[in-house]
């Protein structure tokens, strides 16, 4: 499967964990319209291009070492891992946006922006180093068989 095929999944849960988190809060908790949400995303997202580029590092890191990892062990084994990893990822991603937006509704301005600002290194690097430890396990203990 490779690279080809991680890295645009990864990206899709990318978007849906940082996009469609945000807009879901947006609209959920401050109350705003879909298309306003969708457009105030995407406002802060190319402003602070640096901070997105830094929230999609954790998904780009499990898709190339999950590439890297297939190469030796077993297909199924590395899509579990992956799967996984994007799962905590999605997860946690959502539940900082909705930390952030209930801190920005009470004018807690640093709060609100530590709980999104955080993430790749709170979570993204532990969930990173954890496929790492899985996938060096996973080609230790289910390696590729040799055709």
């Amino acid at each position: 499967m490779g690279l080809k095929v991680y890295l645009p999944i990864a990206l899709v849960v990318f978007a849906a964990a940082t996009t469609g988190a945000d807009v879901i809060v947006r609209t959920s908790l401050a109350g705003q319209p879909l298309l306003a949400a969708f457009h105030e995303h995407l406002y802060w997202a190319s402003a602070e291009l640096g901070g997105t580029l830094l929230l999609l590092a954790p998904f780009v890191a499990v898709a190339g070492t999950c590439a890297l990892v297939e190469r030796r062990a077993r297909t199924r084994a590395v899509l579990l891992i992956f799967a996984l990893a994007m799962v905590a990822l999605l997860y946690f991603y959502f539940q900082g946006h909705e930390a952030a937006e209930r801190a920005e509704l009470q004018h807690m301005w640093t709060a609100a922006t530590v709980s999104i600002g955080f993430l790749p290194f709170g979570i993204g690097l532990p969930v990173v180093l954890a496929v790492v430890v899985f996938g060096w396990l996973t080609a230790e203990f289910d390696p590729r068989v040799s055709d």
